[in-house]
């Protein structure tokens, strides 16, 4: 049914609170999730076998490519399936976002899954080379690719109309809606669609924080749109405050917005552009998927970078005087302390040298053709090499292989971005320092320090498993150009 509810002054008899329907809104959205699981790992599953068939049994396909060696049968890959369909699902869930709402557009959903198919299929085959004894068809492998793209874009099809039955039948709580105007009319029809039968109370204008909760709270409404409003920033951040307090959601359609960096996430539940105050935390699940992938990548750098750091290790002692690995106090997660690692690159009594050539960037503390690095050490530095050892930070907690520079303690860093930034400077401490991250592989030590705590906040608001193997791959030939780098 369609309700459209006629505004009304707060100070009018409100109705009671109504509830319509059977089905919770979250019990909605996990059957759609676990349908997505069950019906997506089917497709993935179904997208191998097809991989195989053609691969093995169809007879235009292998005229075009021959066999080589014999069909090891699909028993050795059905097996590999208990790895590979967790694996893709973990991709699609944490990398994509793909299950995080079901509103996306239908383009954007499909190059999401392209996306994670992708980076799906390449870990499929990194895998199977290193167990490269087993027989595995590398162009099976490939094949599969395509195969899961349709057969996963037809798996969220089906499970979107399944969701479209089961909103019918959806319990709704009232809702208010602040503001007017065409917005307004577009949220309606909008949030219509998607929840039949969802109550809408209307004010044409927000006067003050206090009658804006009165009447939401007159109407049963467990949520607050807020399209547009004469008032300042001021009350409007006061609204979202005490809905805070009552437990009222509140949401809002930005104009101009003046709120501070790292509090906004964007909201695409009322089918227009809003904006949610949003802390700038990994939530746990997320923390868990970024340790998980720290380990697995450090683990893989050490066993393979063994000898040439060893190598690196030799010539910094030949070069000079003092130990090889350098140890610093650093700023990690929520500010606590620790000793961050590096290959030593200058001479053992640079930090008495420290105050006669000192020269701050905005907190963050670099200087050109600095007489305290050795020899050895500039070539370190050019290459980001001196950072390795820092691969032993990652393993023992302390920091990720991507994320914001660790600040250093002795130098006054934090304190520095405090007198520049204000507050918002804290929240770069809501994720673990990185040995790589954002800004340096986009200019490093050329990008001034506005742009350097921009980058670290774009970061930590839009950190995604995804994002961190871009910055990865991007980090290599920032490294081999040594762009930036002193």
């Amino acid at each position: 049914m369609t309700a459209r509810a006629q505004p009304r002054s707060a100070g009018a008899q409100a109705p009671e609170r109504s509830v319509h329907g059977g089905v919770p809104r979250w019990l909605r959205h996990a059957l759609r999730v676990a349908l997505h699981l069950l019906f997506d790992g089917a497709a993935i599953a179904g997208a191998y076998r097809l991989a195989y068939e053609l691969r093995f049994h169809s007879g235009w396909f292998t005229s075009l490519f021959p066999i080589r060696g014999e069909d090891p049968g699909w028993r050795l890959y059905g097996q590999l399936l208990w790895a590979i369909v967790p694996m893709w699902l973990a991709l699609f869930w944490y990398d994509s976002r793909l299950y995080a709402s079901a509103y996306r557009p239908a383009a954007d959903r499909f190059l999401m899954i392209v996306r994670a198919a992708s980076l799906g299929t390449l870990a499929t085959l990194a895998a199977t080379f290193v167990y490269s004894r087993l027989a595995y068809s590398r162009l099976m492998l490939l094949l599969a690719g395509p195969c899961a793209v349709a057969l996963v874009s037809a798996s969220q099809w089906l499970v979107r109309q399944i969701d479209s039955w089961v909103a019918q039948l959806e319990r709704t709580t009232p809702l208010l809606l602040i503001g007017g105007g065409k917005a307004a009319q577009l949220i309606k029809l909008n949030l219509l669609e998607r929840h039949p039968g969802l109550p809408i109370h209307e004010l044409a204008e927000l006067k003050s924080a206090e009658q804006a909760l009165q009447a939401a709270r007159g109407y049963g409404a467990e949520e607050i749109v807020l399209t547009r409003s004469q008032r300042g920033n001021a009350e409007v951040l006061a609204l979202a405050e005490l809905c805070d307090t009552a437990g009222i959601d509140f949401k809002m359609v930005p104009d101009l917005l003046e709120l501070r960096l790292g509090e906004l996430q964007m909201d695409d539940s009322l089918g227009l552009l809003a904006y949610r105050l949003q802390h700038t935390s990994l939530t746990r699940a997320n923390y868990l998927a970024k340790r998980a992938f720290d380990l697995a990548f450090s683990l893989l750098v050490l066993l393979f970078a063994g000898l040439p750091l060893a190598l690196i290790a030799l010539l910094i002692k030949l070069d000079s005087k003092g130990p090889v690995l350098y140890k610093q106090k650093r700023l990690g997660h929520r500010g606590q302390v620790f000793e961050a690692f590096k290959f030593r690159t200058m001479y053992s009594d640079a930090e008495k040298r420290l105050k006669d050539v000192r020269v701050a960037q905005g907190g963050f503390f670099k200087l050109k053709d600095d007489p305290r690095i050795t020899g050895v050490g500039r070539w370190l530095r050019r290459f980001s090499l001196d950072e390795f050892p820092q691969f032993l930070n990652v393993l023992s907690g302390d920091m990720s292989v991507v994320g914001p520079r660790p600040l250093a303690v002795t130098t006054g860093e934090m304190e520095e971005l405090m007198r520049e930034f204000g507050p918002t400077a804290k929240k770069r401490m809501n994720m673990l320092p990185g040995i790589t991250g954002l800004w340096q592989v986009s200019g490093r030590s050329d990008v001034d320090s506005q742009q350097r705590f921009a980058l670290d906040m774009y970061y930590i608001e839009r950190w995604s498993l995804g994002l961190d193997l871009e910055i990865i791959l991007k980090t290599v030939p920032a490294m081999l150009f040594g762009k930036g780098a002193y």
